[in-house]
């Protein structure tokens, strides 16, 4: 029996038709002299026309009343001891492994009933992506034209390699030979190759009618089709929500297109496609068919056992022929780029294919991919210094907070900025209440004259959004967090929603949860003390209105986004959680160092005869800056100029005891006080060389 794989069908297929046309011709010539000379009754021709139960199959009745609309589907041939397939009498599987793969495969319709895959692991050993649902798998079953029963008769069995790595099965059918009631046998072939180091697979499907006699396979224009289901491994029904999915996606023309078939509603996709995925979060499901195909049928359903069922079925058109050999490839293993991308390149790949395109099977990020490969590049960084991803996003959402350090500063100091100009705001918005336009012009004027840009506060954080985005969607989607353990007894898979105590079949009413979780409640308290820390005095302090959607912001949101990520994967929550009490810090010491700043320009404006300082920025208001007095031209001499010029200067802070016009005005006085002490003490004093000069310019002022 030769390896389907190795054959060229297009080459065997004419030097097949070239042997039978010079076989037909000389037993036609021969024939025609025969009848010609000897005269042979039309008896003997009709036992000429039956030889085929001589070579030892035993062949059925036939069925002389075809159907209208279709034609009937093959049936197995009950093979005698010379046949040259021989039947087994049991069935028995055949086990092919690779480094990477391990496919159990039965001769019962030569169907795949187990494929695990080494390297990746759940809780009940090696993925199997083969999962059986309440009757059974149906790893790439093969049932012919639309018939939902698929061929599970025993075929013989041989390896096609000495690694045993290759294998084929066989046997006969019969089928309608092509335009007639006649049923004649052939023989389906199915056989796999499976390659070190691929998880990608071919599997041929042969059919050859052994005597050279055109057959006829096709209803409802499908000659056969083969069928996955009910579902791809790993097993979900048991996860919660959000920790894995199933989708269709196919290639239609070169570009990627997602499809939702209604529930228990078979839908056809169009034969354009050039392959068709059914992928679930970490693992995915491709077929590639190099055949000519009628069309891929998808369907999502229920099954008691296994709930939800995927299954993806390849329609293949019918079929008249003496023979037809037709190729698929199969991919079946992890959603990565390492793997996938295999495929676009002939060279990086065993079985020489290129340009397929099966990394558009993957989540993308669309705009933002640069973005999320950037982090994955760091969280692998710094798995690499310490061999736990749990610390690793740890890890990486300080140094992105660290980077970002400047602008929640700023972000922050705006805020409080704004906080301080809320009561001019809302005179304005009092006094030009019925005049939005004069309003605008009032605000934009106000903005000029305190120096402040409304935002100042919002740009560090649209900048920081995308970047939001793009964390989301690496830890939620990041292979290698399946299965990557924090801390081992509590959580154990990053990939997975952690639980301290599982309530069985009981679940509790209204949510439907039955796990009580820990981070979303660390999540939840972190946030609520994330908006108290952020919330400054100011804006605690307004209208109703604004107060109440303040306490919405602080209070409601975190409550929401408990119950909406109760059941995402522990990384996410990780990342949140860190990234909360990672702010709660920067906010402390961003408001130690605002206390600070304020305290130091009030001494600064003390020392400096300033006007108010705005507390977010620094700056003195503009509204006291040009009445900042000038330094003096010069030296004051008398308490009476001392005294008039504090008086002439501007009163201190608003709401002060002691103002800084007052505090200078004393300091003046003291001085003057001081300079008339000293000159009384010199003219009383002894005297010298020019005392009585001294005491001349002295003496009018004692008698005044």
């Amino acid at each position: 029996m030769s390896n389907i794989f190795e054959q060229e069908p297009s080459s065997k297929e004419d030097r097949r038709r070239t042997i039978i046309a010079v076989v037909l011709s000389t037993v036609i010539v021969s024939a025609g002299f025969m009848v010609q000379n000897a005269l042979f009754p039309p008896a003997t021709q009709q036992s000429t026309a039956t030889q085929t139960p001589a070579q030892g199959t035993e062949l059925p009745a036939q069925n002389t009343s075809a159907p209208a609309v279709a034609v009937p589907s093959p049936i197995p041939v009950k093979t005698a001891s010379s046949s040259s397939i021989p039947v087994p009498a049991a069935e028995r599987t055949y086990i092919i492994e690779t480094d990477v793969m391990s496919a159990t495969l039965t001769n019962a319709g030569g169907e795949i009933v187990s494929l695990t895959l080494k390297n990746h692991r759940d809780k009940s050993g090696a993925v199997d992506l083969i999962v059986r649902g309440s009757s059974g798998a149906n790893g790439l079953s093969l049932s012919f034209g639309s018939a939902t029963a698929p061929v599970r008769e025993l075929m013989n069995a041989q390896w096609l390699d000495e690694s045993k790595t290759a294998i084929e099965f066989s046997r006969m059918f019969e089928a309608p030979l092509a335009g007639s009631d006649q049923k004649v046998p052939f023989v389906l072939k199915r056989a796999y190759s499976f390659k070190k180091g691929e998880y990608l697979f071919a599997l041929g499907i042969s059919i050859e009618q052994p005597d050279g006699k055109p057959i006829a396979l096709g209803a409802n224009g499908i000659a056969y089709r083969l069928d996955l289901g009910p579902q791809i491994g790993p097993r979900f029904d048991q996860l919660p929500k959000n920790a894995d999915y199933r989708k269709y996606i196919a290639e239609i023309d070169g570009k990627k297109k997602s499809e939702q078939p209604k529930a228990n509603t078979p839908t056809v996709i169009a034969p354009s496609a050039s392959w068709l995925a059914m992928s679930g979060k970490y693992f995915t499901f491709i077929a590639v068919p190099k055949a000519p195909m009628s069309g891929y049928e998808i369907e999502t359903a229920q099954d008691p056992l296994i709930k939800q069922t995927n299954t993806i079925s390849l329609l293949r058109t019918s079929f008249s022929g003496v023979s037809a050999t037709d190729t698929y490839y199969f991919y079946f293993g992890p959603k990565t780029s390492a793997e996938l991308g295999k495929y676009e390149y002939a060279d990086k790949n065993g079985f020489g294919l290129a340009s397929l395109k099966l990394e558009d099977a993957m989540e993308g990020s669309g705009m933002l991919g640069w973005l999320e490969n950037f982090l994955k590049f760091l969280l692998n960084f710094f798995y690499k210094l310490i061999p736990n991803y749990g610390i690793a996003i740890i890890l990486v959402t300080v140094l992105i907070k660290a980077l970002f350090y400047p602008l929640t500063k700023k972000s922050s100091m705006s805020t409080a900025r704004m906080a301080e100009l809320q009561p001019k705001i809302q005179e304005l918005q009092a006094k030009y209440k019925g005049n939005p336009q004069k309003l605008n012009q009032e605000m934009a004027e106000l903005y000029k004259r305190e120096n402040y840009n409304p935002m100042s506060g919002c740009l560090p954080l649209l900048i920081q959004f995308p970047l939001f985005i793009a964390m989301y969607n690496l830890f939620n989607n990041h292979f290698d967090l399946r299965g990557a353990m924090f801390i081992g007894g509590w959580i154990n898979d990053l990939s997975l929603p952690e639980s301290i105590i599982n309530f069985g079949n009981f679940r509790l009413p209204i949510v439907g949860w039955n796990d009580l979780r820990a981070l979303p409640i660390i999540y939840l308290f972190s946030q609520l003390l994330y908006g108290k820390f952020t919330q400054s005095p100011q804006s605690a302090q307004s209208n109703s209105q604004q107060a109440s959607q303040m306490k919405l912001m602080m209070y409601g949101m975190p409550i929401m986004f408990f119950f909406i990520l109760y059941d995402v994967p522990s990384g996410l929550l990780i990342y949140w959680i860190t990234n909360n009490v990672l702010t709660i810090l920067q906010q402390i010491v961003i408001n130690d160092l605002m206390k600070k700043h304020k305290l130091a320009r009030a001494e600064a404006a003390t020392s400096t005869g300033g006007g108010p300082v705005s507390a977010g920025t620094g700056e003195t208001s503009s509204r006291t800056a040009g009445n900042a007095p000038k330094p003096a031209a010069s030296k004051l001499t008398s308490g009476k100029k001392a005294a008039v010029d504090a008086k002439a200067r501007p009163v201190g802070r608003a709401g002060s005891k002691e103002g800084f016009s007052e505090k200078v005005t004393k300091w003046l006085e003291n001085k003057a006080g001081k300079t008339e002490k000293g000159n009384k003490r010199g003219a009383s004093g002894k005297s010298g060389p020019n005392s009585g000069s001294g005491s001349a310019k002295g003496s009018p002022k004692k008698k005044k």
